[in-house]
């Protein structure tokens, strides 16, 4: 590994805050070492060059990793841990998986996160008073709209110019001073910076208690110390972006629930009907968050509807949960996580988080209202015998025979199967009957159907060639490690 000679040990090295970004680490060391910013990259060996793209702080290479590494005695998990690439997997998309010469595909990586990520920092300025003016590395996604120790909500930009705050480009590590030009010098005038101190910036107060609750736990969910895994977490993430596209939609325009006066004035001044914005404000991330996880059915023109006041929304934040048999015996789809529109077509209903049912399809994945989610977990019957059934295939007929002395039985009162168990061998029966035993499918039906036939192999006219055998199922095997343990990987037959 290349390092350049010139690199030596600094002395005076800042340790990293907790939660900072790469870029506010760097104006740290500057203003301890009392060097300017493109100074402090040269010395830690993080660039060459004053020019920085918007893309700086996303990922850092072996190479300068190790570079930091000699100069600052920083570790490798402290130098990673103040870059974006800290949530790939969680809040953003996973790294791509480097190529057979060690490079990363990171220029599509990073334009993938272009949605989610801000490119400059939305701020806390009673934080940046507090810290020693640190600015933390979630406050550069969108789901980061309020501070919860603070109860303030986020500023995005500066109140007096406009500007973007904590650009990284080449300026001043007084990143507390806002580098954006002043209001009133325009085309014809020179140029100089605003000048205005963030910190001393009002942030407006959040009195919204369910706003704060939904900030504190994204701000668990970012930092991995809930209970849901590094994947649950993204597929929630993606579930909850979607909703607030969604809720953000004009043509069919959702109430904003009761909530502070500035998010509703917000909500109202900047809901456009050209979709949610890739980079929204911290107060319309707040009121489209506020839509997705309380909201109640649709309403139009400012109006809540009477099922709306009668249903209270309930979002999951925690990991996917399995389908559910209900004593009906019909199998409860996943509510939605999130709320979101009914996608049956016609119905445009708004369905509260918690309501309705999620259903994976081959567009990924619909919501439909109550009334139009019956349709989904409605229960299989099998069809009504009158005699026996007409295939001549003996495993079959052997089969149905058995089930008709089990459904003899259960009306006796002594049957050894009951009457769910044996509705569902009707439905694989049923099933075989009506698939083609030559596709795939049909042989996987028919071998689940000889797995049922093992409780008879004592019956007189059972016959042992009908048992399953090794090496005849028809799906895929499960690879097993070195210990005989499925290791739950998919692998092929040959």
């Amino acid at each position: 590994m290349d390092v350049p000679s010139s690199l030596r040990r600094l002395a005076l090295v800042p340790e990293p805050y907790s939660g900072e970004s790469l870029l506010s680490w760097v104006d740290a060391l500057a203003r301890l070492n009392q060097v300017s910013r493109p100074m402090a990259l040269r010395l830690t060996g993080i660039a060459n060059t004053s020019a920085l793209s918007d893309s700086f702080g996303h990922h850092i290479s072996d190479t300068v990793v190790h570079s930091v590494r000699l100069t600052t005695g920083l570790t490798e998990e402290q130098v990673r841990g103040i870059t974006l690439a800290r949530y790939a997997g969680v809040a953003l998309d996973p790294l791509p998986q480097p190529d057979a010469e060690g490079r990363y595909a990171l220029g599509g990586w990073r334009y993938w996160q272009r949605k989610v990520l801000r490119p400059h920092s939305s701020a806390c300025p009673v934080c940046l008073s507090e810290n020693g003016a640190r600015w933390l590395l979630k406050w550069r996604l969108i789901w980061s709209f309020a501070c919860v120790e603070h109860q303030r909500y986020l500023i995005s930009e500066c109140r007096g110019c406009d500007a973007g705050l904590h650009p990284p480009r080449p300026g001043t590590p007084q990143s507390w001073i806002c580098p954006g030009p002043a209001p009133g010098w325009g085309r014809y005038k020179p140029s100089r910076p605003c000048g205005r101190d963030i910190r001393r910036m009002t942030a407006k107060p959040v009195h919204d208690v369910q706003l704060l609750d939904c900030q504190q736990r994204i701000d668990r969910l970012l930092d991995g110390s809930g209970d849901p895994s590094r994947e649950q977490v993204r597929e929630l993430f993606g579930a909850l972006y979607r909703s607030m596209q969604e809720a953000w939609n004009a043509e069919r325009p959702v109430h904003l629930p009761r909530t502070d006066k500035f998010v509703d004035q917000a909500w109202g001044r900047d809901h456009a009907p050209d979709g949610f914005r890739w980079q929204p404000r911290p107060l319309i991330v707040a009121a489209a968050l506020k839509i997705a996880t309380e909201a109640g059915l649709g309403s139009e023109n400012g109006r809540t509807s009477k099922a709306a006041d009668q249903v209270k929304a309930r979002p999951n934040w925690g990991p996917p949960r399995p389908r559910i048999l209900v004593p009906r015996g019909e199998f409860q789809l996943p509510a939605n996580r999130f709320g979101g529109y009914c996608h049956h077509e016609g119905c445009g209903t708004w369905v509260p988080a918690g309501h309705g049912a999620r259903v994976n399809d081959a567009s990924g994945g619909c919501t439909y209202c109550p009334q139009h989610a019956d349709q989904f977990i409605a229960q299989a019957c099998p069809r009504a015998h009158s005699g026996p059934i007409t295939s001549t295939d003996p495993r079959l007929r052997f089969l149905d025979a058995r089930l008709c002395e089990e459904e003899r039985r259960l009306q006796e009162g002594n049957a050894e199967l009951s009457e769910r168990v044996i509705a569902g061998q009707r439905l694989i029966l049923d099933a075989c009957m009506d698939t083609d035993p030559r596709t795939s499918e049909g042989k996987a039906l028919r071998y689940a159907a000889r797995c049922l036939l093992l409780p008879y192999v004592s019956h007189p006219e059972f016959r042992p060639t009908w048992l399953p055998r090794r090496g005849e199922n028809p799906a895929y095997p499960i690879a097993e490690g070195s210990t005989g343990g499925a290791n739950g990987e998919m692998v092929g037959r040959g």
